[in-house]
Parts: C-alpha cells; structure tokens; sequence
C-alpha cells in the first residue's frame, strides 16, 4: 500500500525570510493534517482496497 501526498517543497521557495517560513509552516501544517486523519481511520475495520482509497482521498483533501 502506498500514499503520495505531494506538497509544495517549501526549499524552492525564495523571498523574504518570512516568506520562506510561511512555506515551511504550511508544509508542516498540511502534512500533520494528513497524518492526523490517517490515524483517525478504523484501520482494523477496513478492508485493503478501502483503506487505499481513504488514503488517496486524504491526499486529496
């Protein structure tokens, strides 16, 4: 099972210093989303082909 929860890289930024830790904020921000709704999943109640498809809808989201 995979995931690809792709996010702007916040490296490739340039700008102001505020900028670029505005970046990194919102990174950070959209990952620990996705991760927190990953873990808030039934895991022991789904089946393969659902869990793969929550996780696609969290990447999504």
């Amino acid at each position: 099972m995979t995931a690809h929860w792709g996010i702007p890289d916040p490296a490739a930024v340039q700008g102001t210093p505020e900028e670029i830790e505005h970046a990194f904020s919102q990174a950070f921000t959209m990952l620990d989303r996705r991760i927190s709704l990953f873990l808030c999943l039934p895991l022991a109640t789904l089946d393969t082909f659902s869990l793969q498809k929550e996780i696609d809808n969290i990447g999504k989201r």
